[in-house]
């Protein structure tokens, strides 16, 4: 089995590093789809959607830092310009507009601010709020937990306490109780619930394939905690379990063909479910495990469906 040139239009830098850009321009590929141009710094030209940072006031000819916040498995490039005012993981003072409370679809009530930025746009805050709250702050001290796509996602600087206490890396019950669309993203969930009755959501995009529905019981590991400090629920899989070995087929062997030049080879495999698993090898792990029609490896990881592996072996 060979390994087929695919052409990548971007470079191969590295995910998580910040570079320099050039903003070149704009363009439109469609209606509502407009798109900075930016020269990489190696020279070549790349998309940024423009939309998400309109308020940033970024002007043709500026050199903007961007960091490579992901390298998907096809190896395209997704950018997160650096914010003019705001980094991740800093505390700044925001002015309070308002406070309210709302519930989510899955019934959980929360207490949150508005809060207005430096460049005049509105983020909710949940914060800890009782019905004995009185007088509204002028400001409120906020962590940035993390910018992703322009959006700030903020954290009251005093410590949320966890809804509920899970503790991170076990695994517990839950009861899928019910399936909703929710009206702030547009996208379903199924709506989980614990033995104490507490809810939580899970997002069913991931999960399509696990044959989830109202009325079933199923067990997810806690990894890690989201803002607002509910957990984020990863299902058990049908199949596989973190740090067992399993025989899997190769689907087709890739080389990606950055802009720049580089190459990079690939092994696709598949799993039980029909979904892909990529995984990137030097040259000399190609050599050794090209020629094989299957492969044994071990799950590292298992997160939003999709399995991490490390190769052991040729089959």
């Amino acid at each position: 089995m060979e390994f087929r040139p695919v052409k990548i239009q971007n470079s191969l830098l590295t995910e998580g590093a910040s570079y320099p850009f050039r903003l070149l321009g704009k363009m439109e590929l469609g209606r509502d789809e407009r798109y900075f141009v930016l020269r990489d710094p190696l020279g070549y030209k790349m998309l940024m959607p423009a939309g998400y940072y309109e308020s940033y006031g970024f002007k043709q000819g500026q050199e903007i830092i961007c960091r490579v916040d992901k390298i998907n498995c096809n190896g395209r490039m997704f950018l997160e310009p650096q914010n003019p005012w705001y980094r991740e993981g800093e505390v700044y003072d925001f002015e309070v507009i308002s406070y309210g409370q709302r519930v989510d679809i899955a019934g959980n009530r929360d207490w949150y601010f508005v809060v207005r930025d430096l460049g005049g746009r509105r983020w909710q805050v949940k914060c800890p709020l009782s019905e004995t709250f009185f007088s509204l702050p002028e400001k409120v001290a906020c962590r940035i937990e993390r910018i992703k796509k322009g959006k700030l996602y903020l954290q009251t600087d005093e410590p949320l306490p966890k809804i509920p206490a899970l503790k991170d890396g076990e695994i517990y019950p839950f009861l899928v109780v019910d399936e909703k669309v929710n009206p702030d993203d547009g996208f379903s969930y199924f709506i989980l619930e614990d033995s104490s009755k507490k809810r939580f959501l899970l997002r069913k995009k991931y999960y399509g394939n696990y044959r989830l529905r109202k009325g079933i019981k199923i067990s997810c590991r806690v990894d890690g905690y989201m803002p607002g400090g509910y957990p984020f629920l990863e299902p058990e899989h049908p199949f596989y379990q973190v740090g067992l070995v399993y025989d899997f087929p190769v689907d087709r062997l890739e080389e990606y063909v950055f802009s720049d030049g580089t190459r990079q080879k690939v092994v696709i495999l598949k799993d039980q479910l029909s979904e892909e698993i990529k995984v990137r090898v030097t040259e000399e792990l190609a050599n050794r495990w090209g020629s094989f029609k299957k492969l044994q490896c071990k799950v590292l990881k298992i997160r939003k469906s999709r399995l991490e592996v490390e190769i052991l072996q040729g089959i």
